[in-house]
């Protein structure tokens, strides 16, 4: 099987995001285009030229409240990090727990009829 051709953005957008797309979004937008490049090109891709420019512009236009090892160390931990000793774990407000609750009862139901 053909292994599927990557790149770092949408090749129909890259043209647009170099003539005005990355002006119209807002700075959280992005940072987020942002991270997700700087995850990519830390895992050895290599950019085209024009792919370059972008993260060129989105690392100028995110300023000093951009810090790209900082946010990868950061997504890095809650993806693949382990809980550390004494903490425990994420607790969800008891609404979420009544919901859930009931998303897994009318679950359990239906496999009952099915059975």
């Amino acid at each position: 099987m053909a292994r599927k051709e990557e790149h770092l953005f949408a090749p129909d957008k890259i043209k647009w995001m170099l003539e005005k797309g990355l002006d119209t979004m807002d700075a959280a937008e992005r940072q987020i285009l942002l991270v997700m490049a700087e995850t990519k090109l830390a895992e050895g891709y290599k950019p085209s030229g024009e792919e370059k420019q972008i993260v060129d512009r989105l690392r100028d236009m995110g300023g000093d409240d951009y810090d790209a090892r900082d946010i990868r160390r950061k997504v890095r931990t809650m993806v693949k990090g382990r809980s550390k000793p004494n903490t425990s774990p994420l607790k969800l407000p008891p609404v979420f727990d009544r919901l859930l609750g009931r998303f897994r009862r009318s679950d359990e139901d239906k496999e009952a009829k099915e059975e």
